[in-house]
């Protein structure tokens, strides 16, 4: 990575060497973003693939078996996934309305470098981000991650399954530092997903709800910056 000095008229009060701004160092595109993220989130479902072959459990114990002659596990994963989005998206579109500095700061997030770029990507593009997401993130804090605190998956309703569900939950939150209000409300999404799993023992409704919040989020928020609404008055 290259630094770039600018150079202009010397001024006695700077240094002689300034430090150069952040931006100017990250020479990054729309499409570095896109990969890195591709790449992390599959990092994280091979993670916890690895994970549960080293230490148990399996974590596709909880994906529901296809066969040819019956793909009716898979619609039923893919409608009740969608449909469990809708109150996250309800709930967040409430949250963001409230006139709370916290939620103003992740409204602000748009501005941010990094996120700048991922909102440039085409919505295809978010798609495939938030499949990646929903996949490796469930995969590693729902299917392998909650189960392994709980002592597997048929503990049922004991005090280690609600252990596991914060714990993960927790964990779940802790990898989205973004604002700490941001850690908060991923963190209280890992517990409903992980309610989801619990009450259905089926990931792949986790994993779809998942992928659908994001993708959701991810296009309208990239829609309002392309075309803000007009300012009253």
């Amino acid at each position: 990575m290259k630094f770039h000095r600018q150079r202009g008229p010397a001024r006695d009060p700077e240094p002689a060497n300034p430090p150069e701004p952040m931006s100017d160092t990250l020479q990054q595109t729309p499409d570095d973003v896109f990969r890195t993220a591709v790449i992390f989130e599959a990092a994280l479902g091979g993670l916890a693939m690895l994970l549960g072959w080293l230490l148990g459990p399996d974590p596709r114990t909880l994906l529901p078996e296809l066969t040819v002659a019956d793909v009716r596990p898979l619609g039923e994963g893919l409608l009740y996934g969608a449909l469990a989005a809708v109150p996250l998206l309800v709930a967040v579109e409430v949250l963001r309305r409230l006139p709370w500095e916290p939620v103003r700061e992740l409204e602000r997030l748009s501005d941010d470098g990094m996120v700048s770029l991922l909102l440039r990507l085409s919505p295809s593009e978010l798609v495939v981000i938030s499949v990646c997401a929903g996949v490796g993130e469930e995969l590693l804090f729902r299917g392998w991650m909650m189960p392994w605190m709980s002592g597997g998956h048929d503990s049922g309703w004991s005090v280690t399954t609600v252990a596991g569900l914060i714990g993960s939950s927790i964990a779940f939150g802790l990898v989205h530092p973004i604002t700490k209000l941001y850690v908060v409300v991923a963190s209280l999404m890992g517990v409903y997903f992980g309610v989801l799993v619990l009450v259905t023992g089926n990931l792949l409704i986790a994993i779809v709800a998942h992928a659908v919040y994001d993708a959701v989020q991810l296009i309208v928020t990239a829609r309002r910056e392309r075309d803000p609404e007009p300012s009253a008055g």
